[in-house]
């Protein structure tokens, strides 16, 4: 299914295009973007117009409109599900740890991404004090310091200094 939003948002805004350029845009390989379309135009999504003997122009139709319409409504309620059970999450572990209370800072170690901008508001609407670290920042601090170290990636908890016990948010979820 999110192959196909995928497919279908380049064929909305790039009529002209070629099953190359639509496998390089969505990392799906050639064949399967072949089979994709295939799979569309027999489902009514899509229409192919031949331009020469060469090259065809790719249309969406009005269902192939209301397909993509339906699965950007499923990816925004299945994303707003998950944002809302990071923050359940979250403030499980405000509520075990209570680091506001004792002024102990919660420590976001992770990129900046999606996520942690859904940790960063969160905390903040809380009002919870946090911190940025990354490898080199981290170590500032030692495990005396008693920091709620937070990530979010797999990455990050192998890269971790051994001093600290970090809690991966989504491995909760």
């Amino acid at each position: 299914m999110e192959h196909e939003y995928e497919v279908l948002t380049h064929l909305q805004e790039n009529e002209i295009t070629t099953q190359r350029k639509i496998s390089k845009r969505t990392g799906l390989s050639l064949g399967a973007v072949n089979l994709l379309l295939k799979k569309m135009v027999r489902k009514g999504l899509v229409k192919v117009e031949k331009l020469s003997a060469r090259s065809v122009r790719y249309i969406l139709t009005p269902k192939g409109m209301q397909e993509k319409s339906r699965l950007t409504y499923q990816y925004i309620r299945k994303s707003y599900k998950q944002i809302l059970k990071i923050n359940h999450a979250v403030d499980e572990i405000i509520r075990q740890w209570e680091p506001d209370k004792n002024g102990f800072p919660v420590i976001l170690y992770g990129p900046a991404d999606e996520i942690r901008e859904i940790l960063t508001h969160h905390l903040e609407q809380k009002g919870v004090y946090f911190e940025y670290c990354d490898q080199n920042s981290i170590q500032r601090y030692s495990e005396a310091d008693k920091k709620l170290v937070l990530t979010w990636r797999e990455e990050e908890d192998k890269a971790m200094p051994g001093c600290f016990k970090a809690l991966n948010i989504m491995a909760m979820l």
